[in-house]
């Protein structure tokens, strides 16, 4: 009988998997040897066997947790099967819009990073900004308050909308007729979180904060300065527009265009973008 049967070591060699991952198998019922020989602990699969095996590493090929193969290996009924499959398929096709919503915003950020090394910093340019879906949460948060009041609620919004963490896809809105506070500090009066870290929860979750900030020429400073040190900066930028004979429209609107991650902003591993909306005077 047993020259129809294959060691586990034997199997694991013809489907390039481990004995481990066999063993696991067998521990949750998934796949169980066709014959355990009592005096020694051999395991052995028969031939018939490979095909559940084939389908098993098929399914998880795909992402498919173990718990949800096995039940669907168990399963009788040709409508509850194709029902999975379409589960699946749906779970499917969510995770593969997130992966291009990730590409895309990878690429973004490249060519952020080589377009960085030639834009002029500090100085007020007047440029062509697309539209941008953002998610919007009005809050007012003081200079001194600025880095942990933001954080705190980055992480809430991120909890709350079934957000991607992403440090670049976060940014902040300021009124342009009340910049300051008593103690001479910016002040946020809004943060946004772009479309690039929306999960397919964040669209119903948040539907009635999601809005776009327009399409149109804006007034744009490129600088290397956290929120923090950002008050003459908007100044400026505001100063410089209307000594151009234009009018900024709406909020003056802070986004990060890279970020190393390093906590604090450096001289090649940070750069920061505020606009605001123009027309003529």
């Amino acid at each position: 009988m047993k020259e129809d049967l294959y060691k586990i070591g034997e199997v694991a060699e013809l489907f390039n998997i481990s004995v481990q991952t066999l063993r696991f198998y067998e521990k949750i019922g998934l796949f169980t040897p066709a014959l355990i020989e009592e005096s020694t602990g051999y395991r052995y699969y028969s031939w018939e066997q490979f095909e559940r095996l084939r389908n098993i590493l098929f399914l998880r090929d795909f992402g498919l947790p173990l718990k949800d193969i096995k039940h669907q290996l168990e399963v009788e009924h040709s409508a509850e099967y194709k029902a999975l499959l379409e589960e699946y398929r749906d779970a499917l096709e969510n995770k593969i819009r997130e992966s291009i919503q990730l590409k895309e915003y990878l690429v973004r950020k490249i060519e952020s990073l080589e377009l960085a090394r030639y834009l002029p910093k500090n100085k007020t340019l007047f440029l062509l900004f697309p539209a941008l879906k953002v998610l919007r949460h009005d809050c007012v948060i003081g200079s001194f308050e600025t880095l942990k009041e933001m954080q705190l609620t980055i992480a809430s919004l991120i909890s709350k909308y079934h957000l991607k963490a992403g440090i670049e896809s976060v940014g902040q809105y300021f009124d342009p007729n009340a910049l300051a506070d008593e103690r001479g500090g910016l002040i946020t009066r809004g943060i946004f979180v772009t479309e690039e870290v929306f999960t397919s929860d964040t669209y119903s979750l948040a539907a009635e904060h999601i809005t776009t900030i327009p399409r149109g020429i804006y007034g744009v400073m490129f600088y290397q300065h956290s929120t923090n040190e950002s008050l003459p900066f908007v100044q400026r930028l505001l100063d410089d527009i209307r000594r151009q004979s234009l009018q900024p429209i709406g909020n003056v609107v802070r986004s990060i265009i890279f970020d190393m991650g390093r906590g604090k902003p450096t001289k090649d591993g940070y750069l920061a973008c505020i606009r605001v909306l123009v027309k003529e005077a």
